[in-house]
């Protein structure tokens, strides 16, 4: 079990990391109106990109959903003995996305282990970002099911991650309460980070969104 827990998040940062390099890819395409969408080698029409690749989102975003529920539930199985291991599998696991990192007690380690939560929220404005960019008509019914699917799925996210933190803090009651209270202290931290995630998600929104605006409106004076 305590490589599983290992190895699940390993997943967990893959599928992240992809959707975090097509999410680029695709804002960038949408911001210029490209024609042609493509990401991770993968070409797709503009007019039925934006259905794919809210389709990727979404399965992917299941994925992980489904990966931090396994983790949360190997955690539940550990015997007493190996629960502090099990923790240890999960706090220092060197992706740098991990929400659930715990380098120590100090300042400098509660900050930079916090940062992990924000970061993924902010990913998750990323991929609404590149959404939003392909979304030329604002109105479209399926459009806006899918996005609202989307955020249905990145709250979930938010809950499965939410739900092995408060495992983790229970389990550690268990075998070790000073381990609990110190991973406790970093809850300041972790709850600032997500707002500075939602902050630089929502600017990173804004930005993409007046430059596409910018960039039709100087290909409109062009063809003037």
């Amino acid at each position: 079990m305590l490589e599983a827990i290992g190895s699940h998040l390993d997943s967990v940062a893959t599928y992240v990391d992809w959707i975090v390099l097509a999410a680029i890819a695709v804002a960038w395409a949408g911001v210029q109106r490209e024609r042609k969408i493509e990401a991770l080698g993968v070409a797709f029409d503009r007019r039925h990109a934006f259905y794919a690749v809210a389709t990727v989102y979404l399965v992917a975003n299941i994925a992980i959903l489904i990966l931090f529920l396994r983790v949360g539930d190997l955690l539940v199985q550990l015997d007493r003995d190996n629960v502090v291991a099990g923790v240890t599998r999960l706090a220092v696991h060197e992706w740098v996305l991990n929400p659930f990192s715990f380098f120590g007690p100090s300042l400098v380690a509660r900050l930079h282990a916090g940062e992990g939560y924000g970061l993924l929220i902010a990913t998750w404005w990323l991929c609404n970002t590149s959404l939003s960019t392909l979304m030329d008509d604002k109105t479209n019914k399926g459009a806006r099911v899918l996005l609202g699917l989307f955020l249905c799925t990145g709250l979930a996210s938010m809950f499965g991650i939410q739900r092995v933190y408060a495992i983790v803090l229970f389990r550690l009651q268990e075998a070790s309460p000073g381990l609990s209270a110190a991973v406790s202290a970093t809850a300041l931290e972790r709850m600032v980070a997500s707002f500075l995630g939602i902050g630089v998600g929502g600017l990173i929104f804004t930005a993409a969104n007046v430059l596409q605006r910018k960039w039709l409106t100087r290909v409109e004076l062009n063809n003037a």
